[in-house]
């Protein structure tokens, strides 16, 4: 500038005006002095050349337009701002707490550097664009691969991560039946399923889930034959309770039971199985329910009472007859009809079925038994070379059986073989009283429908079998369809219907009779002969061989 007002000076012949002491310290023209310096016309001149000459050399002026969209604002602030040519304006972008800068919009966007400036060679018209601070959502399954989270209410699901402000709905899903979610972990926490979550951060969350388990949280103590008592089950996934799980008790064997046999859980995941009832038996019992692991429980149902006169035992299946031959010489007292059919499987005892109750001298039963007008039916007992043989083998003392029915019995044996008992020896105080036997009786050697050798009184029992010798080193004898021998036995009000085959000493009633006493009895079925080498001999209709002291 200094340089042009000096060649103007030049120009018009003010040499003197280039004089030093006319510039100022900044070398610039001090005006004062050169009006001072420059008189008359030629100052005029001087002036509007100079004014002229500023004219020609200042800039001219451009306007930058800046505008925000989104929550934020810039330096300089919005609006429009007035530059001169080839300036470069240095850009500021300031967010709002929860918005982020993301670019730069409008006409002139690309004339702004990687360095925020913009260079004015012209108008010019921007926009900075701000965005919601966008935060991301870690989503952890534990265990892995066990379920997956739904997310929904996302706004801008085309970028990674949530607006700042956003509400997710988060639901958690198992992959498979039988699981179960059971709580958030992490930035959130709780149960609750489906969830909301508001994002005001960067969040990491874990989604639990768990296998469903079924557990026995509550059952009797002691269990007692025909009581009745609950069974409470819970049902959780982890610690989270599960409802409206429905579940089955089973018994693995089929054996009867009383009782509920499908509960529901509520909401604590609580289902109780009311009122079962058992009778005495050993028991293995499944709990199931769709896409849960089934659970076995094991127990035992004791026989209920204490085996005294006045509290039996009391008897309710094949368990509780086993049961007598343990404890020989208590009281019993048959509850219910009991079908023995199990005694024939081939499992049972080795194929020989049916152990008899006492059936050694060392240990013959002793007891009580009180029929209770029940029946044990379909007893089967196969031991043909054993001698005592019968649901009860030997009675020694006094005992008392009375209403007592055995049904569709097949008992074989060697000796002293009998439908109810194979021999009561010498008891002149054994008591039976309304006993009745139905079915097959095989044996050798003192064998009957109801007794294979007798003595004792017997009142108001029939037998309606077919009693058949077995042939053993080429004899048989004292077979009978009610008993095989009595020897100082009273029978009265008794009778036997059904055939019986042997070859010495067998009757339609009895073998034979010994210092007895028999007392408005019958016998009908045909007595059969089998046939052998040596003579047959002492048959009858009623009894095949009678000897001393008998009485009909």
């Amino acid at each position: 500038m200094n340089k042009q007002i000096a060649s103007v000076c030049q120009i018009l012949g003010y040499w003197r005006l280039i004089d030093p002491l006319i510039l100022n310290k900044n070398g610039g023209f001090c005006m004062k002095r050169l009006k001072r310096t420059v008189r008359g016309t030629a100052l005029p001149l001087l002036m509007l050349c100079l004014i002229l000459l500023g004219a020609g050399c200042s800039k001219k002026q451009y306007t930058l337009t800046i505008a925000v969209e989104g929550e934020g604002t810039t330096l300089p602030k919005p609006g429009q701002h007035n530059y001169e040519q080839d300036t470069f304006v240095q850009l500021q972008t300031i967010s709002d707490k929860y918005s982020v800068f993301d670019h730069w919009a409008g006409r002139d966007a690309d004339s702004v550097t990687t360095d925020n400036k913009i260079f004015m060679h012209s108008d010019k018209s921007i926009t900075a664009v701000f965005t919601t601070l966008n935060h991301p959502l870690n989503i952890n399954i534990n265990p892995v691969m066990s379920g997956h989270v739904q997310v929904d209410l996302v706004t801008d699901a085309g970028k990674i991560g949530f607006p700042h402000g956003q509400t997710a709905r988060l639901t958690a899903i198992p992959n498979q039946a039988g699981t179960y979610f059971v709580k958030w972990s992490g930035d959130l926490s709780g149960p609750d399923n489906p969830v909301e979550l508001l994002i005001t951060s960067d969040k990491n969350i874990t989604a639990h889930f768990a296998k469903a388990a079924l557990e026995v949280t509550a059952g009797p103590g002691v269990i007692r034959a025909g009581q009745a008592f609950n069974v409470t089950m819970t049902v959780k996934a982890g610690e989270r309770p599960i409802p409206n799980i429905i579940i089955n008790l089973t018994e693995n064997k089929s054996q009867p039971f009383q009782g509920t046999k499908t509960a529901q859980t509520d909401a604590n995941g609580v289902a109780v199985f009311e009122n079962l009832m058992f009778y005495e038996g050993n028991y293995n019992l499944t709990f199931s329910s769709t896409n849960l692991t089934s659970i076995k429980k094991g127990f035992t149902v004791d026989v209920a009472g204490a085996g005294a006169p006045t509290d039996p035992y009391l008897i309710h299946n094949l368990y509780g007859l086993e049961f007598i031959g343990e404890h020989l010489d208590a009281c019993f007292r048959i509850a219910k009809d009991i079908d023995a059919s199990a005694t024939a499987a081939t499992s049972y005892n080795g194929g020989k079925g049916w152990l008899p109750l006492g059936q050694k001298s060392t240990a013959s039963f002793k007891g009580q038994i009180d029929g209770n007008h029940k029946t044990i039916s379909n007893l089967y007992i196969y031991r043909p070379d054993e001698e005592y043989v019968g649901f009860i083998g030997l009675i020694t003392t006094a005992v008392q059986i009375k209403n007592l029915n055995l049904a569709d019995v097949d008992i074989t044996g060697y000796n002293r073989v009998g439908g109810l008992v194979g021999e009561v020896k010498d008891v002149p105080t054994f008591l039976a009283d309304n006993c009745s036997v139905t079915g097959a009786i095989k044996g050798s050697i003192f064998a009957g429908g109801m007794f294979g050798r007798l003595s004792g009184t017997v009142s108001n029992c029939h037998t309606d079998t077919t009693t058949v010798a077995i042939i053993i080193n080429d004899d048989s004898f004292n077979l009978g369809g009610f008993a095989g021998s009595a020897a100082g036995a009273t029978i009265t009000h008794c009778y036997a219907i059904g055939n019986v085959t042997g070859n010495n000493k067998f009757g339609g009633l009895l073998g034979s009779a010994t210092d007895s006493s028999i007392n408005q009895c019958y016998a009908l079925g045909d007595v059969i002969r089998l046939p052998r080498n040596a003579l047959n001999t002492a048959i009858g209709g009623f009894v095949g061989y009678l000897a001393y002291g008998c009485q009909i």
